[in-house]
């Protein structure tokens, strides 16, 4: 699993698989992305100021967003098949 496969599951985990949740937290990771880069523009060049690369950076977390929906669904679906093999009242043992 690479970096980016496993940060993103790591986010559907800690988001308890709810898409809507991950959708939020990829928004606010924008919203920061934002904040940091009218910062560095700011402090560099006095002014902050539009350029072409935006659109790709919005699509860029739009895709993402929808990535991490999609771990959503492998971890819900992992935690389903792990419920129905350990049943409601924990792990069930072995028939001979």
């Amino acid at each position: 699993m690479n970096k980016i496969q496993q940060a993103t599951f790591r986010l559907a985990q800690a988001c308890d698989g709810s898409p809507i949740s991950t959708t939020i937290v990829v928004m606010l990771f924008y919203v920061m992305f934002n904040i940091f880069e009218a910062t560095v523009e700011t402090a560099i060049f006095g002014k902050r100021f539009e350029h072409l690369l935006d659109p790709f950076f919005q699509l860029a977390f739009i895709g993402y967003s929808a990535y991490a929906v999609y771990w959503c669904a492998v971890f819900n679906s992992a935690k389903a098949s792990n419920a129905k093999l350990s049943g409601p009242n924990g792990p069930q043992e072995k028939q001979r």
